[in-house]
C-alpha cells in the first residue's frame, strides 16, 4: 500500500486511512445540528444613568465587568423636556442573563445623592444633575419602587428622591472622546476632593461600623444606614447583619470603614 502525505497509508482512491469513517461522523454532526433545547442567547441591553462626574460611575461599572457588564462609555446625555439640559453620564451594556437590572441599579443607588437637584456630593451645577433613563415599564417599575423606598426608609436623609426618570433612550447621548475616558485611573488628582467626599458619604451610608455593646466586642454591622424599607432594595444587608445588635447610643464605635 502506498503512502499518503505525511507518511500516512492511503485508502481508497488515495484518502487517508480512516476516511469513510471521518465522513460518516462528519454527515452525523450536520445530520444532529445544536443540542436540543439550545435556544439564542439573550441580546445585550443597555441602560444610561446620571449622578455626578461620569468618571465615577464609570469606574463603578467597569468594576462590574467580570458579572456581565461588557462596555461602558461616559458621555453628555439630554435631558429631553429641559431646553438645552445636559448632564453627565453613562451608557452601560450588559448581558441580561449575567446581571439584571435591578443589580446595577443597586451600584447607582449607592453612588448618588437623590435627593439633592443642584449636583450631587461636592459636584455643583446643572450638568452634574441625577438622571435614571427606563427602557421599558418593567424597569421603570423597578426604579419608582425602589425610589420610594429609598425615600421612605430616610437612607438619604429627610429630603424626597428627586431624581428624574425619563424614557431611554436619552434625548442625545455624546460619548467622551476616547482620551477622556477612564479619566479616574489616568488622572486621580483631578478628582481628589469629589472622590474624598464620595467615599465619607459611602463609608457612612453603605459601609460598616464595628463597636462594642455591654462590654462585647468585635461586632460589625454593614451599611448601617440602610434600615427599614432600604432593606426591600438591599435585602443582601439584613442577612449580613443577621444576629448583630442595632446600633444605637448605648454601642461604642471602634471603627468604620
Amino acid at each position: 500500500m502506498r503512502a499518503g502525505r505525511g507518511g500516512a497509508p492511503a485508502g481508497p482512491r488515495g484518502g487517508a486511512a480512516g476516511g469513510p469513517a471521518l465522513a460518516l461522523a462528519a454527515a452525523a454532526a450536520v445530520v444532529l445540528g445544536p443540542a436540543p433545547g439550545a435556544g439564542a442567547a439573550t441580546p445585550l441591553r443597555t441602560m444610561w444613568v446620571a449622578a455626578g462626574r461620569s468618571a465615577f460611575l464609570e469606574k463603578e461599572y467597569e468594576d462590574l465587568k467580570y458579572a456581565g457588564v461588557t462596555d461602558v462609555v461616559p458621555g453628555r446625555a439630554g435631558l429631553g423636556e429641559d431646553p438645552g439640559g445636559v448632564v453627565e453620564a453613562v451608557q452601560v451594556t450588559y448581558d441580561p442573563d449575567r446581571i439584571s437590572f435591578e443589580e446595577l441599579m443597586r451600584t447607582y443607588w449607592k453612588h448618588a445623592q437623590p435627593t439633592d437637584a443642584g449636583g450631587q456630593f461636592m459636584e455643583r451645577g446643572p450638568e452634574f444633575r441625577s438622571a435614571i433613563w427606563a427602557g421599558d415599564a418593567a424597569e421603570r417599575a423597578t426604579v419608582e419602587g425602589a425610589a420610594v423606598s429609598l425615600e421612605e426608609s430616610g437612607v438619604y436623609g429627610p429630603g424626597r428622591v428627586v431624581t428624574p426618570v425619563l424614557d431611554a433612550p436619552p434625548a442625545s447621548f455624546q460619548p467622551l472622546p476616547e482620551g477622556e475616558r477612564h479619566a479616574l485611573r489616568t488622572n486621580p488628582k483631578a478628582f481628589g476632593r469629589d472622590a474624598k467626599a464620595r467615599k465619607a458619604d459611602f463609608s457612612n451610608r453603605w459601609g460598616f461600623v464595628q463597636f462594642c455593646l455591654d462590654r462585647v466586642c468585635g461586632y460589625v454591622r454593614f451599611a448601617p444606614g440602610c434600615t427599614g424599607k432600604c432593606l426591600d432594595v438591599f435585602p443582601e444587608f439584613s442577612s449580613r447583619n443577621s444576629g448583630v445588635p442595632e446600633l444605637t447610643s448605648a454601642v461604642k464605635v471602634t471603627g468604620r470603614g
